[in-house]
This record gives C-alpha cells, sequence and structure tokens, in this order.
C-alpha cells in the first residue's frame, strides 16, 4: 500500500513538474515554501516506583521526587520527564494551479510537502514518510457544472473531510447541488492556537475506509440554506464507520441583524451533535460591532472507537462579544460567555461535578504610529475539567515597507491535554519579516518558553528554545489581474 502511495506521489510531481513549463496557452499560478525548525522537546517515559521511593505529604498524596503520582499500592506505575531531545527539521511544500490544458474549463490544483530531519534525535510526526501530496485534483467547470477528481478536502459543517475521490456539483440559478464519493481520509489533530504548544506540521493518514454522500442548498438575495449527508463504510463492507447529516443558513433579519446558524446530527447514535446561532449587528457606523452567540457542544466520535458508547456529555454555552473600532489599527475586543454542563449519571463520593464553566477575553490594539503596533491580550477559559490562564502581547515594528520585526511575550497555565497544574510557562522570542521582492519573502522567529512546574508536578523546571526559518517564493500570474492591467 505504501508502495502504490510513493508511486502515484512520484507520478504527481512528475506532472507538477511539466506543468511549470506551461506552453504559450497554458498558465500556472502558485508558491513554494521551505521551512527550516528548531524544537526542543522533554518526552515523558513509563517508570515504576518502589514502596520506598514514595513520599506522602500532609494531605496523603503520594509523591516521588516532589512529583504527585496516583499509587493505590506499590509497586506504582508513573511517568516522569527525562533528558531534554531536539531536533532540526525541514518541510518543502509546492502549491500551484494550472490551466489551459488543451481542454476549456480545465484546470489541476496541487499542493504538495516533501519533509526531512536534518539534525537531532527527536521523534516527529511522519518522519518515515518523505512525501505526501496533501491536495491534488483536476477540475472541469463547465457552465454551472464542476466536476472534480483526485486528492480533495472539504471544508463543512462536519468538519473538514479529505478523501481520494470525485465530486460533481451544479450550480442552477439559486439552487446548487453536489454529490461526492471516494477513498476516506482520517481527520487531521487538533492544532492548538498557541504558538508554544503549536505542533511540528499539519498531516494526512490514511484509513481503509469509503465516504461518500451529497449536500444541497439555496441562496435568495444575501441569505442561503445548505443541507449536507455523508457516510464512511469499512472497505471490506462488514459495517458503518459514521454516518451523519447537517444544516446550516445565513440570513439577514430586520434593523440589520445578521443571523448564522448550523446544527449536524449523528444518524449512528440518532442524537443531535453540535449547533449553535449567532447574531451579529453593527453599531456607530460599523465601528461597534456586536455579537449573540448560543451553542451546543458534544465530543464526536466514530463508531471504530468505543468511546461514542459511553454517552459524551454536551454543554450548552451563551456569550457576547463586542468590537470597538477606534481609528485604523487600534481597538478594543471584549467576550464573555457561559457554559453549563448536562448531568454525566456519575456516582461522585465526596462531592457533586461541578456542570458549570466560563470563558472571558480582552484584547487591545493600538497603533500609536503608521510603523508600529502594539497588542495585548488576556484569555479565560474555566470548564468543569480544566482551565486556561494566559497572557500575550507584542510589539510590530515596520521600520521600511519591505522588513517588519515583531517582539512578543506570553505566560500561561494548562491548556487543553497539556497539563501545567499549579506550574506555569512564560516566554517570549524575536520574529522578523523581509519582503525581498514583490514574489520573494523571508521570515524567521526565536523563541524561548519557560516551564516552572507547581506542586503537582517535578521540581525540575526547563525552557524550550523553537526557531523558524522560511523562504517563499510565488510564480505565475493572475489572469484576472493581468486583463485589468491591459
Amino acid at each position: 500500500m505504501r508502495r502504490r502511495r510513493r508511486i502515484v506521489c512520484v507520478l504527481s510531481a512528475s506532472l507538477v513538474l511539466f506543468l511549470a513549463q506551461p506552453a504559450a496557452a497554458q498558465g500556472v499560478r502558485g508558491w513554494a515554501s521551505t521551512q527550516l525548525r528548531y524544537l526542543e522537546m522533554q518526552p515523558l517515559q513509563l517508570d515504576t516506583a518502589l514502596a520506598g521511593d514514595v513520599v506522602y505529604d500532609a494531605d496523603g498524596n503520594a509523591r516521588v521526587d516532589g512529583q504527585l503520582i496516583w499509587c493505590a499500592e506499590a509497586p506504582c506505575p508513573y511517568y516522569r520527564p527525562v533528558a531534554v531531545q531536539d531536533a532540526v527539521v525541514g518541510t518543502q511544500d509546492i502549491g500551484l494551479t494550472a490551466w489551459g490544458l488543451g481542454m476549456t474549463g480545465l484546470s489541476v490544483t496541487v499542493l504538495m510537502r516533501g519533509r526531512d530531519r536534518v539534525s537531532g534525535d527527536l521523534d516527529w510526526p511522519l518522519a518515515e514518510d518523505p512525501f505526501d501530496l496533501m491536495v491534488g485534483y483536476a477540475e472541469l467547470r463547465r457552465g454551472g457544472a464542476r466536476i472534480r477528481a483526485g486528492r480533495q478536502e472539504t471544508p463543512t459543517g462536519l468538519g473538514f473531510r479529505a478523501f481520494d475521490g470525485g465530486s460533481a456539483r451544479y450550480d442552477w440559478r439559486n439552487l446548487w447541488i453536489e454529490g461526492f464519493g471516494g477513498r476516506s481520509l482520517a481527520r487531521g489533530l487538533s492544532e492548538p492556537a498557541r504558538d508554544a504548544l503549536r505542533g511540528v506540521e499539519d498531516f494526512v493518514r490514511d484509513k481503509d475506509a469509503h465516504l461518500f454522500g451529497g449536500a444541497a442548498g439555496y441562496r435568495w438575495g444575501v441569505s442561503g440554506i445548505g443541507l449536507r449527508y455523508q457516510r464512511e463504510i469499512w472497505a471490506d463492507r462488514v459495517g458503518i464507520l459514521s454516518e451523519r447529516a447537517s444544516a446550516d443558513i445565513h440570513t439577514v433579519l430586520p434593523l440589520s441583524v445578521r443571523l448564522r446558524g448550523s446544527v449536524d446530527y449523528d444518524i449512528a447514535f440518532d442524537r443531535v451533535g453540535k449547533a449553535n446561532i449567532t447574531l451579529q449587528r453593527g453599531f456607530l457606523g460599523g465601528r461597534l460591532m456586536a455579537e449573540l452567540e448560543a451553542r451546543r457542544y458534544v465530543p464526536y466520535f466514530d463508531l471504530s472507537t468505543i468511546w461514542g458508547f459511553f454517552s459524551p456529555v454536551p454543554f450548552h454555552e451563551a456569550g457576547i462579544r463586542l468590537n470597538v473600532g477606534l481609528s485604523r489599527g487600534t481597538g478594543l475586543r471584549l467576550g464573555v460567555a457561559a457554559r453549563e454542563y448536562d448531568d454525566p449519571n456519575a456516582v461522585t463520593v465526596f462531592r457533586p461535578l461541578r456542570n458549570r464553566g466560563y470563558r472571558a477575553q480582552a484584547k487591545a490594539m493600538w497603533s500609536p504610529a503608521q510603523w508600529a503596533q502594539i497588542d495585548a491580550g488576556y484569555d479565560l477559559d474555566w470548564a468543569a475539567h480544566s482551565f486556561l490562564h494566559s497572557f500575550d502581547g507584542s510589539v510590530a515594528t515596520q521600520w521600511r515597507p519591505e522588513f517588519r520585526t515583531r517582539v512578543f511575550g506570553t505566560s500561561f497555565q494548562q491548556f487543553e491535554a497539556f497539563r501545567l497544574g499549579d506550574g506555569r510557562a512564560y516566554g517570549g522570542g524575536f520574529g522578523l519579516e523581509w519582503t525581498v521582492t514583490d514574489r520573494i519573502l523571508l521570515d524567521g522567529a526565536i523563541s524561548v518558553i519557560r516551564q516552572e512546574a507547581g506542586r503537582d508536578g517535578p521540581n525540575d523546571a526547563w525552557s524550550q528554545t523553537r526557531a523558524s526559518l522560511g523562504l517563499r517564493y510565488e510564480f505565475g500570474e493572475d489572469p484576472g489581474l493581468r486583463r485589468r492591467r491591459r
């Protein structure tokens, strides 16, 4: 299977090289990006503590070398941090769209990535897979019809779905309809938004399943409604992997209130999944934008895992956001939200489970001059199971039209699965962007994050260094811009 995928990738790369030298009637527009990254990580290793290694504090908690562990009886298994590892990794991305291929309306879109570990002993995602075709499809447009074949990704109300196969769409007046199907590709891992925790790269993994479905929608004026259905089955047809449907709508209500809403339904489990509705309106000539949101969230698991059968507990949340524009480059962003979790029907021994959570955000942007931009922000996400408490700030300076620098700092506690407990991570860094020409961009950054463990973690603090250097080159011309210049 792996050999066959690599053959397909090599053939695709050969096609790209052929298209990169177009004939007179052909056109190519795209970009190439080279990235070098240096990163440090402190892996965890499973260890066992003997009875003599375990010390109990005044609260009766078991600890090994100051680290809090769970120990019913010795020997006690636990994870301990080991020596810091580092690596220099490199990626090469090429993305392009080519047209004028001898048939009216025919084009090819490709996004591919090569990777290699330059040095170091740190394991990183897909280290043994040096080449990936992330997107690669041919598209034919004729009138209101659009046909695609190849590796494609479709962002929808059911999430980002990638598959190898075909799709066909037809637009007729205010109505559109689409069908799709092919070999399903596993969803990528969710990327945290904080740079200190961001992964090395995105990736697409294969899965022995088939995906097919359809969608339809109707548009009137500035409004529209869409419906979607998709189903996954195992390649050997022994069973269903998932079956879901979704609906979304956007329209403008009286008093210029914009409404957006969506909901999805898990047919396999016969239950409503995620849903949200947002009302947005501008005031003071658009300088103040107010937004009300109500949403329901429940984790989604397909039938390949047992977790979906434990009836994940959803929560319902309501919040308000305000965006205030004071002047160009200067403004405020404020937001608060409260959520409540459904009853988990779990037996508790000492105290009831908390069923409420809160979110708050405050961000200020100030541009004292055209060449300077100052940002500062605070985020709080206090849920029933964990919380995020963070401060971020940066100062960007535009020294020349083609040269920009940025100094940034951060401080945060406990984010998603990255548990700091009572400890804190803080640090900062420096970045730059240099527009060498209108087609060449050079950028780089270096940051140091200091992690200090709290009473629940090991006593040893450590600093993580990350650095990156990138070069991006754009080639080809936009045919629409070229026509306007004539």
